[in-house]
């Protein structure tokens, strides 16, 4: 239908103005594009890495990517998968509900969620089905170019690190809560640089680090709330972790590790300057997913190239976040879950571990556009519509922390959508604007 998204309802592709529809029609055609041009071009790497036999898997891969393309492009149904991998099952499910409440899912005629991460699924099930390329991440060399591209900002946060290293280990938290704000907004913007809404393309990091001129374009910043009630949960109710599930690598990650630390470093236990009243747990995703998002492979080689960088100051701390993990300061995450086609409020029965982890957690950080979509119901709600309301049911202590690039917000105060709007037609698209929300939908 030739019409916006209407209220309360499903984004989907299903209507023409709607950044749904751009997507299916426009950016998921040019994204297998894309991976099947990175893969051509370095088909050679690929087959020495894998073996011989990688050769004829490659051709069937991108064969298969091929096809997937077509299928989307002509709004073919979204067909079951076939391989024994654990998550499929749930996916077939998924399709099967689709059909039995609203017809036969087709690309454009499906929720938004579904259509797009059927896309990235079906995307891993080319590789799966190869006998040499079960484990070959299609999207690496994407996310290793994001790390290039930032390093002028990984010395300017490595310096920044530094400093915070090296702090007096005597209480100062009005100081530490204005250091925290601010990181917290850098953390922000680091979330625009992703890839899935670049198409690929590696733009230059060296002025990310300015949040303090982007102050206009944050709709909604619940930090100090959020670092108020985070001190009392640390002080009175004796929760251990803090766990932040990642979005994207290079400079984004960059960012997240400079906030943990500071979380890291900050709250200490009294009497022992050497720990932290915290641990962190870093939730990654199990497959590749949407170019960019972080794998445990991603975040362990980010580590290992700070360490091992020429300068001093960018070794030092690179070793320090070394040495986090090594002895349980810090710890990172994959489950499956996070890459499962559903919403967040369907944890408790789709991923019991996972919601009985982060249920016990201190707070729960979301980073990113598509996080916000599964936490918040994946709807076009009204915008001033209540954060509570749209979390439908999901009971956790959370901070979403996403640049704005789909058609859903809520929480926003009157105006402020209709201000955005004039200023800018394609706001809920292009990742300019921002929200820091803090939601306590579970109490102590």
């Amino acid at each position: 239908m030739d019409i916006k998204t209407p209220r309360n309802v499903y984004l989907s592709a299903f209507y023409k103005r709607s950044f749904a529809y751009h997507t299916v029609k426009n950016r998921m055609p040019v994204i297998l594009t894309q991976i099947i041009d990175s893969i051509s071009r370095t088909k050679e790497d690929i087959v020495q890495e894998f073996g011989k036999g990688s050769h004829e898997d490659l051709k069937k891969a991108i064969s298969e990517l091929a096809k997937l393309k077509y299928e989307i492009q002509t709004n073919k149904p979204l067909t079951k998968l076939v391989s024994k991998d654990s998550d499929i099952k749930i996916y077939n499910e998924f399709l099967e509900k689709q059909a039995s409440q609203e017809g036969e899912a087709t690309h454009f005629n499906t929720i938004f969620l579904l259509s797009e991460c059927y896309m990235y699924r079906r995307i891993k099930e080319s590789f799966v089905l190869t006998d040499t390329l079960k484990e070959f991440d299609y999207f690496r060399s994407f996310k290793k170019e994001l790390f290039v591209s930032c390093q002028k900002a990984l010395k300017i946060w490595c310096d920044y690190n530094v400093e915070l290293f090296h702090k007096s280990f005597e209480e100062n938290w009005a100081g530490y809560e204005d250091k925290l704000h601010g990181l917290i907004k850098v953390d922000l913007w680091g979330n625009k640089n992703d890839l899935s809404l670049t198409l690929g393309r590696v733009g230059d990091m060296s002025h990310s680090h300015d949040a303090d001129a982007l102050e206009h374009f944050i709709l909604v910043d619940d930090s100090k709330k959020f670092l108020k009630d985070l001190v009392e949960i640390s002080v009175l109710h004796g929760h251990e972790y803090i766990d932040i599930v990642l979005d994207n690598a290079g400079y984004e990650l960059l960012t997240d590790l400079c906030l943990m630390t500071a979380f890291t470093i900050f709250f200490r236990k009294q009497g022992d300057p050497c720990q932290s009243r915290f641990k962190v747990r870093f939730h990654v995703k199990s497959i590749p997913w949407y170019l960019s998002d972080v794998m445990e492979y991603d975040f362990n080689w980010m580590l290992e190239q700070i360490a091992s960088n020429e300068d001093a100051n960018i070794s030092s701390v690179g070793k320090k976040w070394q040495d986090f993990i090594r002895d349980g300061t810090w710890e990172v995450m994959p489950h499956p879950f996070w890459t499962y086609p559903c919403e967040y409020n369907m944890m408790p029965d789709y991923a019991p571990d996972l919601f009985e982890l982060l249920s016990k957690s201190a707070m729960v950080i979301f980073k990113g556009d598509l996080n916000y979509r599964k936490i918040f119901g994946e709807k076009n709600w009204d915008p001033t519509t209540s954060p509570k309301i749209a979390l439908q049911g999901l009971e956790l202590r959370l901070l979403a922390i996403r640049t704005i690039k789909a058609d859903i917000v809520c929480g926003l105060q009157p105006g402020i959508a209709e201000r955005c709007e004039k200023e800018d037609a394609k706001w809920m698209e292009n990742g300019d604007y921002g929200v820091i929300q803090y939601v306590l939908a579970k109490q102590h």
